[in-house]
């Protein structure tokens, strides 16, 4: 199958690299030295699930240069996602199928509006990855998962080839019946997960070990909980598995949202934290962690892109100069 991966980052490196390695004709689009290593070196796979690898593949960041997919994995950054979307119609075959990696809740609709929603398929993945330097992803930890849904109605036969071709390459996919339903699922540990890391600047293991910082992480669960129940997902099942997970995940396990805060990039703040504050004013539920929560990071974002800027914004001269 011919397989074009747009966002060869962290997520789309992994799971494009791995169906390389199955025989698909895989190509990448990607910028800057990760693109410029891929081209040289190849792209390097470190993981306890798949092993150490390097393939060999297209990769550029013109899309024009790629071809057409009979499968697009759409992995690129919520902050990325209007320009992104432009090449991904450029690399879509007719008959072909759109699967979107996106955090948060928003992305498939924002795709298929663009795209068209017949080839619009809703993904969802949970795992630590990263890229641990130019043309080197490394998936950080023994476990993923990835759902494949329609973006709406039941699975349809494009759900059911596109599992399948993951499957076949190794990677634990499987069918969900409702994607909307999916990514609701996803965001009950996703959001707290990415919310507390990035506020406490730790891993999970050191906030669990204090009572304040554990019973934190737990309350912007049930925050997210709440919310989702508002909009027609009431999901006792996967707040206990956001639970056990918060109570029993790895202690180095970080949120990719912490480490884009760490390094200084841009982050999905607005895509995750935010989002669930919009959608809890607009359904009138009081989520005052969550939204504690979101005024200390958006500000540190804020002071973090001033200083990069060079315009620091620490006081002012007492000449007024």
């Amino acid at each position: 199958m011919r397989v074009s991966v747009v966002g060869a980052g962290a997520i789309g490196g992994l799971y494009g690299g791995v169906l390389a390695r199955a025989g698909h004709q895989v190509s990448f689009l990607a910028r800057g030295e990760h693109l410029r290593a891929i081209q040289s070196r190849g792209l390097k796979i470190e993981s306890p699930t798949f092993g150490n690898f390097v393939v060999q593949a297209a990769a550029s960041d013109n899309p024009a240069h790629l071809g057409e997919a009979e499968l697009v994995l759409f992995a690129v950054k919520t902050y990325d996602l209007d320009e992104a979307v432009v090449a991904a119609q450029r690399m879509l075959a007719a008959e072909g199928s759109l699967i979107t990696f996106q955090n948060g809740l928003e992305a498939p609709d924002q795709v298929a509006a663009k795209v068209g929603g017949e080839r619009v398929l809703i993904g969802t993945t949970g795992l630590e990855v990263t890229v641990l330097r130019p043309g080197v992803v490394g998936h950080l930890a023994d476990w993923h998962y990835v759902t494949v849904s329609s973006l709406n109605g039941p699975p349809t036969p494009r759900v059911e080839q596109t599992a399948e071709t993951l499957r076949a390459a190794g990677i634990n996919a499987s069918v969900a019946p409702d994607g909307h339903r999916a990514l609701w699922e996803k965001a009950l540990l996703l959001i707290p997960m990415a919310t507390v890391t990035s506020v406490c600047r730790a891993a999970i293991g050191p906030i669990r070990d204090l009572p304040a910082s554990r019973q934190l992480a737990l309350t912007l669960l049930d925050d997210v909980t709440n919310v989702a129940r508002a909009c027609g997902y009431d999901l006792p099942e996967a707040h206990e598995r956001a639970r056990g997970t918060i109570e029993n995940a790895p202690a180095s396990m970080k949120a990719s949202m912490a480490r884009d805060f760490e390094r200084g990039r841009r982050t999905e703040l607005e895509a995750l934290t935010g989002a669930l504050v919009r959608l809890a004013e607009a359904h009138d539920i009081d989520v005052p962690t969550t939204r504690a929560a979101y005024a200390v990071l958006k500000l540190r974002e804020r002071l973090e892109r001033d200083e990069k800027l060079g315009e620091k914004r620490v006081g002012i001269r007492a000449d007024g100069r």
